[in-house]
């Protein structure tokens, strides 16, 4: 009996749902709601020119429509799916390096969907300046940003092209004396790098020049990479230790006494400044051996120093003032 009351009527409860759900899609469509939405815009030039100003890169948009379209395309916004966008037809017989000119936006530079309709567009109105393009073989300049690991220098460097070719606008590259590369990180290396040079880098695709009394930076093109040689060294420095102590080498059985002027001496030593970084006076063993000498007498002896191999002592070789005496008996 349940299943003939469910088959009952089939074809009529059939009707009402599809007329339910129509009723329910035309509330939805009748429903509206606005939005406003800020747009980037993009300009592109015909051939052989190049935009260098806009009065506006952004438009701001009111819009209605059916809130589920509305919804859509505020979801579609958001993930960069609607586009502004105004393609500069055709301009022949161009004489001037730059010019004005005003474009008229509509609806047509939107991809909106055909249910939305525009009731704002702020500016609509956009002037732009355009630059007619050449090509010119400009010098190269190498951007480095960081320094080398600690105790490491660049000693010297080398890149080739010294110059490539850049497109751009007429008027920019006039006044341009060279572009940059991308910037090179040398932050940390050391002369272990010599061995992976060269380092291959692009050229950055912009132009920076001072115009009318303002830091302005023009888009430009050059497919061209530079090869890039750095001679990596160990920092070299001079450093001064004083306090460095003065030892007596001479047999254990020595039968005179030996007395030293200079107890302690400065010594300056050059070399890799990482490791007269980390050198104290108390490492340096300094001495004098008076094992050949032929006592009584003062000397004037050489001081023997070891040091650190790859350091060498800066100046004088450091002397020091030596009277040896017969020892006094205590006996006696």
């Amino acid at each position: 009996m349940i299943k003939n009351l469910f088959f009952r009527n089939l074809r009529a409860k059939g009707m009402a749902l599809i007329m339910a759900v129509a009723l329910w899609f035309y509330a939805i469509s009748k429903h509206t709601g606005d939005i406003k939405e800020d747009l980037l815009l993009t300009i592109n030039a015909p051939s052989g020119l190049t935009i260098m100003d806009t009065s506006s890169e952004m438009v701001t948009v009111g819009l209605s429509g059916p809130q589920n379209v509305i919804d859509r395309v505020s979801d579609m916004i958001k993930d960069n799916k609607i586009k502004a966008r105004y393609d500069i037809p055709d301009i022949n017989n161009v004489e001037e390096d730059n010019f004005k000119r005003t474009i008229h936006l509509t609806r047509r530079n939107f991809n909106f969907p055909k249910e939305i309709r525009i009731n704002s567009l702020v500016p609509n109105e956009i002037e732009i300046t355009l630059g007619r393009l050449e090509s010119k073989y400009i010098k190269v300049h190498i951007q480095k940003n960081g320094t080398p690991a600690l105790g490491y220098e660049i000693n010297s460097e080398f890149f080739y092209p010294r110059e490539v070719l850049v497109t751009g606008p007429v008027n920019i590259l006039k006044e341009a004396d060279s572009i940059n590369t991308r910037v090179i990180n040398v932050r940390g290396i050391t002369s272990e790098q010599n061995r992976t040079f060269p380092w291959v880098v692009d050229i950055e695709n912009n132009i920076s020049i001072v115009k009318n009394e303002k830091f302005v930076s023009i888009p430009v093109v050059c497919d061209e990479k530079i090869n890039v040689w750095f001679h990596i060294t160990e920092q070299m420095g001079v450093k001064v230790f004083d306090n460095v102590k003065v030892n007596v080498f001479h047999p254990i059985d020595y039968k005179y006494k030996v007395k030293l002027k200079e107890e302690y001496i400065s010594l300056s030593l050059k070399g890799s400044k990482l490791i007269l970084d980390m050198l104290n006076p108390e490492d340096i063993m300094a001495y004098i051996d008076v094992s050949s000498l032929s006592p009584p007498g003062p000397y004037n002896q050489p001081v023997i120093c070891k040091i650190p191999e790859g350091l060498k002592i800066e100046g004088h070789e450091p002397e020091s003032h030596v009277d040896i005496f017969e020892a006094v008996n205590e006996k006696e």
